[in-house]
Formats: structure tokens, sequence, C-alpha cells
């Protein structure tokens, strides 16, 4: 049963608007503050092994900063990371 929710909470973010267009890392420093399409996210915690260059989904969130927060997936590694939507650079 705990796999079944977890897969149905997983589609239905994949169905989030920016979940099928990926966006670049443009500066990762120490997996904390994250530059993806020129706007600035913070993560909440810690985005493991999130690098430049990599290439993100926005689960939830706008890949545009105009959002609280975002859920982001990285594509390379397959780990998401919540973080916090910051203003433009």
């Amino acid at each position: 049963m705990k796999i079944f929710s977890v897969f149905i909470i997983t589609l239905f973010f994949i169905s989030s608007a920016h979940a099928d267009e990926p966006y670049f890392i443009d500066s990762a420093v120490n997996s904390e503050n994250l530059i993806i399409n020129g706007m600035q996210f913070a993560a909440k915690g810690f985005c493991h092994d999130y690098q430049l260059g990599d290439q993100v989904l926005f689960l939830s969130g706008d890949p545009s900063g105009a959002c609280t927060e975002a859920l982001l997936m990285n594509q390379r590694n397959n780990e998401t990371c919540d973080v916090w939507c910051q203003y433009p650079l």
C-alpha cells in the first residue's frame, strides 16, 4: 500500500505544468544555493549531489521564481530537493 501511495503522489507531481521541461543548473554552491533559469533557489535543507550543468525538472513551483517554494528532481541522479524560490538576481 505504501508503494502505491508513493506512486500516486509521484504521478501527481509529474503531471505538473513544468515537469516535462528540463532546466539546467547554471550555478551550484554547496548544493544549497542553486541558480536555475537565471533565478536563485535556496535549499530548504540540502540538495544531495546537485551540480553545475545538471538537468532538473520542476515537479512543483515555477522556474521563473514566481513561487514560494518548489520541488526539483535532478535527472542525473533522480534525487528530489525542496527549495525556496528567490527573487531574480
